[in-house]
């Protein structure tokens, strides 16, 4: 009675086993296809930004134009200012 028991016990642990390797095997695969893809898109990614072309660099004095429609907004802050004083 005791070696029946023990095979039945034996098929079910190799049954046991066999499902998790499947099971095991399913993910694997899974895992390797979202990998793939990612890959993929990585790779897209890396072609996109090698062909962005890199903006120009600012300029690094700005024009005198500037600094005096700056300088005349102060100054028309100032007689506001003094205006209301």
């Amino acid at each position: 009675m005791l070696v029946p028991l023990a095979f039945i016990a034996l098929l079910v642990l190799i049954g046991v086993a066999i499902w998790l390797a499947y099971s095991a095997r399913t993910d694997i695969v899974q895992l390797r296809r979202e990998l793939d893809q990612t890959q993929r898109e990585l790779n897209e990614l890396k072609a996109a930004a090698e062909v962005v072309p890199v903006p120009p660099p600012l300029p690094k004095t700005r024009s005198s134009g500037l600094e005096d429609l700056r300088e005349q907004l102060r100054a028309a802050h100032r007689e506001e200012t003094s205006e209301d004083a």
